[in-house]
């Protein structure tokens, strides 16, 4: 999730599937603007996002702007494959 999108999110989708195909997980990506989800019921396992801070109800929101930065990339899918396997 990010601001439009497009850039930011594709970016970090891109990233998630090759990360979790490499992990033995298949995911469904979809990239999706913030004005999208808000006052949504977003049917999601998880929400990953370059806004800290993001909340999404009961849905579990991970910080994605490692995905921007290619600092710390490895933790963050670390921290992907843990929360769609638990």
């Amino acid at each position: 999730m990010c601001g439009s999108g497009i850039a930011s999110s594709t970016v970090c989708g891109q990233k998630i599937l090759q990360g979790c195909k490499e992990r033995g997980i298949n995911v469904d990506v979809k990239c999706i603007a913030f004005r999208e989800a808000q006052g949504q019921v977003i049917d999601a396992d998880l929400v990953v996002t370059v806004t800290p801070g993001f909340k999404m109800g009961n849905t579990p929101v991970i910080n994605g702007v490692a995905f921007l930065t290619g600092s710390g990339e490895q933790a963050v899918l670390d921290q992907i494959a843990k929360a769609l396997k638990g």
